[in-house]
């Protein structure tokens, strides 16, 4: 009787806890949202100028217009990580030689998931 009011006793406690069994990095239920991330290196250009944004739509406007977008330089062999906004994805773009800016490119961050690429 003892061992049975014992399991109970745990089983209950541990109902109780505060973390999420199994860690997000086996299994992720659907119902927790965490941000992801991209991490964007640089093996081409000498030195790049990104700017990026955090997109929830179809194309890559901004998840939130009053939010200004990130520009920065990323130096031949560099990395530059961006966490992204939960549910939303990374877009960014180069700006080329001629002062023009690229076409944008699309991380799929929203779902959490961590992604690698390159210029």
């Amino acid at each position: 009787m003892r061992v049975l009011l014992s399991a109970a006793l745990l089983l209950a406690t541990a109902g109780c806890a505060d973390t999420i069994w199994p860690p997000h990095w086996v299994w992720t239920p659907s119902w927790v949202s965490h941000p992801g991330q991209l991490t964007l290196s640089n093996y081409r250009f000498t030195m790049a100028n990104v700017e990026a944004v955090m997109a929830t739509g179809p194309d890559c406007a901004p998840a939130d217009p009053s939010a200004p977008t990130t520009a920065f330089e990323l130096p031949f062999k560099g990395s530059h990580v961006l966490v992204a906004a939960p549910n939303a994805d990374v877009c960014w773009r180069r700006q080329r030689a001629d002062g023009q800016w690229s076409e944008w490119n699309r991380a799929f961050t929203a779902s959490g998931r961590y992604v690698e690429a390159q210029l």
